[in-house]
């Protein structure tokens, strides 16, 4: 009898491999192995994709056997562990095919507030889409940042307006992870969600709204543990692009 382990470590240590093999490493995983799922009319998302890295759960068999095409695996092997990866050493997968003249940003399913706060619901955030660039139209955009490191996010309120409508989409940089310079920003405070114009005023960080109708606060030293840098805003979308 063929021994068979289905456990979530072992499987996560064989997919680790097979993105190995296919050449699909390195940040961005993820989102470029649920796109692949995506071509093929497989319906999941970075997150449950991020579940499969991190030994948190084990797809279906179906998505198992779309997993294997993508890969260019064996589905028994990814599975189980049972054999060889591959019947004769040969990867075939369709990493190969992604588009390396594309440049592609994510669209989150994540609403930042420019008003009181919305409250943060989930540790997870959905990709809803994707927006394409060419390469070259994207490094006169956004320079020379990789994809990974910008997002959009949808802004709610009128505590940025006129600057920023609500409904407005805002392209960030996400690998801003705290204040470096004053501009607009998305951040945590407390449980809440914001988009804002930070300032350093003095020795006091300034949050400002561009609505001349409501007043200025400040990032407190003794709340300062509580305040999070989610990226610093580089675009907005509105009929053209313009710089913030």
């Amino acid at each position: 009898m063929v021994k068979r382990d289905n456990s979530k470590d072992s499987f996560t240590n064989r997919l680790l491999q097979a993105c190995q093999l296919a050449g699909l490493s390195g940040h961005g995983k993820n989102k470029q192995l649920a796109d692949l799922l995506k071509r093929i009319g497989v319906k999941v998302s970075t997150p449950g994709v991020w579940k499969w890295f991190n030994a948190q759960s084990v797809p279906d068999t179906e998505n198992i056997v779309a997993l294997s095409r993508v890969l260019g695996v064996r589905a028994e092997w990814l599975e189980y562990g049972v054999g060889e990866p591959t019947e004769n050493g040969e990867v075939k997968s369709m990493v190969a095919h992604l588009d390396p003249e594309v440049f592609r940003v994510d669209v989150l399913d994540l609403t930042v507030s420019a008003g009181p706060g919305t409250y943060m619901l989930s540790e997870f955030v959905e990709v809803l889409t994707a927006i394409e660039f060419t390469t070259e139209h994207a490094k006169s955009l956004f320079g020379s940042r990789s994809a990974r490191d910008v997002k959009v996010m949808t802004v709610d309120g009128d505590s940025m307006y006129p600057t920023i409508k609500s409904g407005d989409r805002l392209f960030f940089d996400v690998s801003v992870r705290e204040f470096k310079t004053d501009g607009v920003y998305a951040f945590v405070y407390g449980k809440t969600f914001h988009v804002k114009r930070l300032q350093m005023q003095g020795l006091r960080l300034a949050v400002l709204s561009d609505n001349p109708n409501l007043e200025k606060w400040y990032v407190e030293e003794d709340t300062a543990d509580q305040f999070y840098v989610m990226g610093k805003a580089l675009l907005q979308e509105s009929i053209l692009y313009s710089k913030l």
